[in-house]
């Protein structure tokens, strides 16, 4: 059974996006930071990974339904109660 999907895009903006099914987060690198989206449902992952430009979708799918926050590297590693 697969537990998450890790995908590189080449955009200037969207560096790579995670998604955990277990939990239902993503995790979206750019560039400059890294956000973390929780609830988010495996068919809106699936619609914004399959997307022609995963910025536009993130925007109009993701943002949108979804609360995110800014996380930094050693939280993604080492998450507050060991989830993500």
């Amino acid at each position: 059974m697969v537990k998450s999907v890790i995908a590189q895009y080449d955009s200037t903006t969207i560096k790579s996006a995670s998604y955990n099914y277990e939990h239902k987060t993503m995790l979206v690198q750019f560039g400059h930071a890294t956000y973390l989206y929780r609830g988010v449902t495996k068919e809106d992952f699936f619609a914004f990974n399959n997307a022609d430009s995963q910025g536009r979708a993130l925007n109009e799918i993701i943002k949108p339904k979804y609360e995110f926050e800014k996380i930094h590297t050693a939280e993604i590693l080492e998450p507050a109660g060991g989830k993500l």
